[in-house]
């Protein structure tokens, strides 16, 4: 499988938010490192379809993921930073309207259901009100509902943001684990570069619209720590 962004550009009335990126990606974790406002959550909006880009275009093994339509969002699962869950639902009721958006039927959303459940320790919750989980079992289960319909491709923003370490560790853990059983492409979208580091195999540096480097995780973090430290060292002032 092979998923490739070319010449995708992004632009806001005079801002560039993105400026020709060409990647390709296979499968395997990277993670998407950059500071803010380098243009991480334009990318994965686009990949995603919530975007149009400017210029440039997206596809997977040779087609347009645009013309692709539903097709390419079966195959696509997302896990947003931003817990946007329905208080009222229970966790089941979460996951068999996400499952019906997919366009699965009841049996298999079941069958896929009580697996994601189990996996992520929230069958006992699954009954109860959202509004009333905490913020680590309300990010699990936006994973659940990623990983509901068994994509080849799984964005993840910022999943672990907001999280205590136990938290943080489970579902660092849950997604490093579900990767190694299905060989699938994941897309790690973090500011955190110890997250980055411990989950990733490749990593692509934003930076200003622009990728700036694409390569091996402990190389392309070395450089970026390096490129953070000068960054964020004053300016050295003169005496006169």
């Amino acid at each position: 499988m092979e998923l490739q962004f070319h010449d995708v550009a992004k632009r806001y009335g005079a801002k560039e938010a993105l400026r020709g990126i060409d990647l390709t990606l296979t499968p395997g974790v990277y993670g998407l490192l950059g500071p803010n406002g380098a243009g991480k959550s334009t990318l994965m909006n686009i990949l995603t379809g919530n975007l149009r880009p400017t210029r440039g275009r997206v596809t997977l093994d040779g087609q347009d993921t645009v013309s692709m339509g539903e097709a390419f969002r079966r195959r696509l699962g997302y896990c947003p930073q931003q817990q946007a869950l329905y208080p009222g639902f229970t966790g089941e009721q979460f996951l068999y309207y996400m499952a019906s958006l997919q366009g699965m039927s009841r049996e298999d959303a079941k069958e896929r259901m009580d697996w994601a459940l189990a996996r992520l320790d929230l069958t006992e919750a699954a009954g109860r009100p959202i509004r009333g989980w905490s913020g680590g079992m309300k990010q699990r289960l936006l994973l659940a509902q990623a990983l509901l319909h068994d994509p080849d491709i799984l964005v993840l923003d910022e999943p672990a943001a907001g999280l205590d370490p136990e938290g943080r560790d489970t579902i660092l853990s849950q997604i490093r684990n579900y990767h190694e059983q299905t060989g699938i492409t994941v897309i790690l979208v973090s500011h955190s570069i110890d997250q980055i580091e411990r989950m990733c195999n490749k990593v692509a540096w934003l930076d200003h619209g622009h990728l700036r480097r694409i390569g091996a995780t402990k190389e392309i973090t070395a450089e970026y720590r390096r490129f953070e430290k000068k960054d964020a060292m004053p300016a050295k002032v003169t005496e006169e």
